[in-house]
């Protein structure tokens, strides 16, 4: 077998490549004793669409015999360098191959000049091993938590709102100011992005002043951001109870930092789905327990 040719990806290789993280991923999932989510032929993410045209010098594929055997997508937001997807056929796991891949990766980010590093983790103990070796120690879990109408509605009763408060459509430049505040820098062209592939947001104002957003896609609930924890879950409930108008169930990933919105949620009856993932970092920035991420894919 011929040595693996590290290289990055070209747009017209994303299928073959998202073909690599599915095998991969449903791998994982079924090892862990789970079912496997996706269908082998599943259509490209939308997001991973954006990661390759925000950041294609982030993008690597291992080749070998023709074939692309492994993956890596590493994205930089201002200081932060994210890694947003890695993954390795599972008859090529073991090979060195993830160690291959990392390395570019994190040059990417040392060459744009990063100064956080971080990324969601599965439970994989050598996946964790590799991270904490490139300078990303354990933070705290990712959970996934769905919600039916019931749910949806419990929480939006819960939530409530000030008299001083009201429920508008989001301004994007408000909204990439707020998460400029809380994740630590602003990401407008994600925003866009997520408008761009769907989504609507809903913003709680209070003074005059957006206190906080939240996106939806779909079923999806994310990014969100807010100025306290109070405006944070009920924005997270009003964007739920749109999401939810048609009697389907909304879901969305809360990270362990959120203890309130966690709290909030599981006490309406929200479900943790299978198996959480674990936000692992070099160290902690922004107002992690007031910002919920878009999914794994652009965090």
């Amino acid at each position: 077998m011929s040595e693996p040719q590290i290289r990055k990806v070209r747009p017209d290789e994303l299928e073959e490549v998202w073909r690599v993280h599915v095998a991969s991923s449903n791998d994982g999932l079924v090892r862990r004793g789970g079912p496997a989510r996706r269908p082998a032929d599943a259509p490209v993410a939308s997001d991973a669409r954006a990661a390759l045209a925000s950041d294609p010098d982030g993008y690597f594929c291992a080749v070998e015999e023709g074939q692309i055997r492994g993956m890596v997508s590493a994205l930089v937001r201002g200081r932060v360098w994210y890694l947003s997807m890695f993954f390795v056929l599972p008859g090529d796991q073991g090979r060195g191959l993830g160690r291959a891949l990392l390395e570019p990766a994190l040059a990417y980010g040392e060459a744009r000049g990063v100064e956080i590093r971080c990324t969601l983790a599965t439970l994989d103990p050598r996946a964790q091993a590799r991270y904490v070796i490139a300078g990303m120690p354990p933070r705290w879990p990712i959970y996934r938590l769905d919600g039916d109408a019931a749910a949806v509605t419990r929480l939006k009763a819960r939530a409530g709102l000030d008299p001083r408060e009201q429920e508008l459509p989001c301004d994007p430049g408000a909204a990439e100011k707020l998460t400029a505040e809380v994740f630590g820098h602003g990401r407008g062209d994600d925003l866009a992005h997520f408008r761009g592939d769907g989504g609507a947001a809903v913003a709680i104002e209070r003074g005059g002043e957006l206190a906080a957003f939240a996106y939806r896609r779909g079923q999806r609930i994310g990014p969100a951001a807010g100025r306290d924890e109070t405006t944070f879950i009920q924005v997270v409930a009003a964007a739920a109870a749109a999401g939810a108008s048609g009697g389907e169930s909304v879901t969305m990933r809360v990270p362990g930092a959120c203890t309130s919105l966690l709290e909030a949620l599981v006490s309406c009856g929200f479900r943790i789905g299978g198996a959480p993932s674990l936000f692992m970092a070099s160290r902690l920035f922004g107002r992690p327990e007031l910002y919920l991420p878009s999914g794994p894919i652009l965090y």
